[in-house]
C-alpha cells in the first residue's frame, strides 16, 4: 500500500469510527448555553474541549482568559524538529441567549442534527481535533506544528481574542478555519469584511412653531447624510450601505431636535474598499444641508476582509485536490459573512475557510447540519493535513 492510499484508508476508517462519538459530543455542546459573553456556558464548553484535546498524545494546552468572554484554548503539538506551522481555527460561542438550548433541545431526524451552535461552529472545531486524532493514530502526522486556537468572542466579531491570534501568526505557514460549509459544499477563500460608522449630528434646539427658522435640525441634517450614503452605493462593486440605529426627535414635534445619529454599516473585499469607504465618509461628514451644522463620523472595523489572495487560492487547490482524492467536488466560494479565517489572511498567513460540516439557518432556532457531511469533512481534512508540503 503506498502512502496515498494509507492516507486514505485512515481517513475513510477514522471518520466512520469516530461519527457516533462525533455525535455524541454534538449533544453535549448543543446542550450548553454558550453565548459570546456567557462565562459559565464558556467554562462548560472548555472543559469538554480540553479533555477531548488531552486524548491527543503530547498536547500541550494554554487557557488566555479575557474579562467578560471567558477562555480562549491554544493547544499546540509540535514534533521535536518541526519544518513549519499550522494554525486550526475555530469558536467555542454562539449568537444565543440563556434559556435557549433547553427550549431548543438538540434532536436528529434523518441526515439533519439540530443543535444550537451545532453548526456554528461546534461540528467544525470537531472535525479539526478528530482530524488531528486520526492521523496521529496512524503515524501519518506532517513534520509541522499544529496549533488549535478555539475562542470564545467570533460572534462579537472577535474583540479580545485577536492579540492572541497575533502571539501565534509568526512563522505560520497556513491557517485552516473551520466554520460550516455552504451553497455548494464549497471552500472559502474570500469573505467580506464589515464597517460600522458611527454618526453624530448635534443640532440648535428651539421651539418648532414660535423659533423655527432659528433652529437647526440634527434629524433633517442626519436624513440627508444617509441619503448622500445610500446615493454612494457601488452595487457592482459590492459596496451597499445599510443605515441602523436611528435616534433623534424624542423631546416630541414641538422641538427642533439638537441631536441625532445613526450607524451606517457596509462590508468590505479588500484594503482598497476600506481606503474607498474611508474617503466616501471625509466627504459625507463635510457636506452639510442644514448650515451650521457640523457632523462627526467614526469608523470601527469590526472585521477585516478576506481577500482572493494568490496565496489563499493555492491554498485551496491542495484542498481541491484531496477532495479528488476522496471523489469529493469541493468549489471555491466567495461569502459575505465574516469570520476569523479573514484575520489571519489579512495578517498575511495562506488561509482557507469553510472547513466545518454543510450548515442550514445557523443564528437561528431552527439551525441544523447535515450529519453526513461530518464524515465527509473529517475524512476531507485528514487528507488534506496528511498531504501539506
Amino acid at each position: 500500500m503506498d502512502k496515498t492510499e494509507q492516507i486514505l484508508q485512515a481517513a475513510k476508517e477514522g471518520a466512520k469510527k469516530y461519527f457516533d462519538e462525533q455525535v455524541s459530543l454534538l449533544t453535549k455542546f448543543s446542550s450548553i448555553d454558550c453565548g459570546t459573553g456567557d462565562e459559565e456556558g464558556n467554562k462548560k464548553i472548555v472543559a469538554i474541549v480540553e479533555n477531548l484535546l488531552n486524548t491527543i498524545q503530547g498536547i500541550q494546552i494554554e487557557k488566555h482568559y479575557s474579562k467578560g468572554f471567558g477562555q480562549h484554548i491554544v493547544a499546540k503539538l509540535k514534533p521535536e524538529n518541526p519544518d513549519g506551522k499550522i494554525i486550526l481555527s475555530a469558536h467555542m460561542d454562539t449568537v444565543f441567549k440563556k434559556g435557549d438550548t433547553a427550549e431548543n433541545p438538540p434532536h436528529i431526524e434523518g441526515d439533519r442534527f439540530y443543535g444550537l451552535g451545532s453548526a456554528d461552529c461546534k461540528g467544525g472545531l470537531l472535525v479539526s481535533i478528530y482530524g488531528v486524532k486520526i492521523l496521529q493514530e496512524n503515524g501519518l502526522l506532517p513534520n509541522k506544528e499544529i496549533v488549535f486556537i478555539f475562542n470564545c468572542d467570533e460572534e462579537s466579531g472577535t474583540p479580545v481574542a485577536h492579540p492572541v491570534f497575533d502571539l501565534e501568526i509568526p512563522g505560520t505557514d497556513m491557517a485552516f478555519g473551520f466554520e460550516p460549509s455552504r451553497l455548494d459544499n464549497g471552500v472559502v477563500t474570500s469573505r467580506k469584511g464589515t464597517i460600522r460608522l458611527p454618526i453624530e449630528v448635534p443640532g440648535v434646539t428651539t421651539h418648532s412653531r414660535n423659533n423655527y427658522l432659528d433652529g437647526r435640525s440634527a434629524t433633517i441634517e442626519l436624513a440627508s447624510k444617509l441619503l448622500k450614503f445610500y446615493e454612494s452605493n457601488e452595487n457592482d462593486r459590492g459596496i451597499q450601505f445599510n443605515a441602523v440605529e436611528l435616534k433623534g426627535g424624542e423631546n416630541g414635534v414641538g422641538v427642533i431636535p439638537d441631536y441625532a445619529s445613526a450607524t451606517v454599516g457596509v462590508r468590505v473585499l479588500s484594503r482598497a474598499d476600506i481606503e474607498h469607504v474611508k474617503e466616501i465618509a471625509a466627504r459625507i461628514e463635510k457636506e452639510s444641508y442644514i448650515p451650521d451644522t457640523t457632523t462627526k463620523i467614526g469608523f470601527r472595523m469590526v472585521c477585516v476582509p478576506m481577500e482572493r489572495t494568490e496565496e489563499n487560492v493555492k491554498l485551496y487547490e491542495h484542498v481541491k485536490a484531496a477532495g479528488k482524492l476522496l471523489d469529493h467536488e469541493v468549489p471555491e466560494q466567495t461569502v459575505g459573512g465574516s469570520g476569523d479565517a479573514s484575520y489571519f489572511s489579512y495578517q498575511g498567513v495562506p488561509s482557507v475557510d469553510g472547513l466545518g460540516p454543510y450548515m442550514y439557518k445557523i443564528h437561528s432556532k431552527d439551525e441544523s447540519m447535515r450529519l453526513s457531511s461530518m464524515v465527509e469533512k473529517t475524512e476531507l481534512f485528514t487528507v488534506v493535513l496528511a498531504t501539506v508540503k
